[in-house]
């Protein structure tokens, strides 16, 4: 059959049955009719609720209730930002003030460093002014005069440091540190330079000798010294004697 004929007969059969109820309302007494209505009201005002305005309630409220949670979260995210960035401003203030106290410290001690080696013999004129003083002395021979291993003092430091401290990754260095580190290895390296200095001659040679060491208007640093007699009167001195130099060069003997 055709589709077309068939719409128009459920329709005729609709508009014929709805004919018949209205019928049938326009029989009934007024008041049920208003009661009736009233009825056709209310089922069709709780089918809308069920249907369309209870849902669409819910999903306001749902959606209200994750804006609240969300507008909560961001302002939770909002003060923690704000707390990092004062904590941050805090951190880096703190950081430049331990920079600049360090580095008032490293010069400082940079200059009495400067101030110490001027009191100290150059390492480059150390053996000349030991040879100098030798004929001063009664007869006073050299038996040997060699150099000692030149000995970096600010490299053993960090070796000592290093090995009690363990390293920190890449990835934790600080400012700071990197400060610190950019600034130690500008400064001035500390040298310890020496000479071992064999000498023979009678006790009191070798005394007044020691005692005229002692008394150099730039000094020299004892490292160690032994004494032995080997045909009396003659004594044999080894003296190790050391300075200090912010200079790397050094006469090997």
């Amino acid at each position: 059959m055709n589709p077309a004929v068939m719409l128009d007969d459920a329709l005729a059969r609709v508009r014929t049955q709805l004919r018949r109820w209205t019928q049938r309302f326009d029989v009934r007494p007024q008041r049920e009719r208003v009661v009736m209505l009233i009825a056709l009201a209310a089922l069709a005002f709780w089918l809308a609720d069920k249907l369309w305005v209870t849902p669409a309630f819910e999903r306001s409220r749902a959606a209200s209730v994750r804006l609240a949670t969300a507008q909560n979260e961001l302002n939770t995210l909002r003060t923690e930002a704000a707390r990092l960035q004062a904590l941050g401003a805090e951190q880096d203030r703190q950081l430049r003030a331990d920079i600049a106290q360090w580095r008032q410290r490293v010069d400082g001690e940079a200059a009495m460093l400067r101030d110490y080696e001027n009191t100290l013999v150059p390492a480059d004129r150390m053996v000349e002014l030991l040879e100098q003083m030798l004929p001063r002395h009664g007869r006073i021979q050299v038996r040997e005069l060699r150099s000692l291993p030149r000995t970096d003092l600010m490299a053993a430091r960090a070796e000592g440091a290093a090995a009690v401290a363990p390293a920190l990754p890449a990835a934790s260095a600080t400012p700071l540190t990197t400060a610190l580190n950019s600034a130690a290895s500008a400064n001035p390296t500390v040298y310890r330079q020496g000479v071992e200095l064999t000498l023979e001659g009678g006790w009191g040679d070798l005394l007044a000798y020691l005692q005229a060491l002692e008394t150099m208007p730039r000094r020299v640093l004892w490292g160690g010294m032994s004494m032995k007699v080997e045909q009396h009167p003659k004594v044999v001195l080894t003296l190790r004697l050391y300075t200090l130099s912010l200079d790397g060069g050094w006469l090997e003997i």
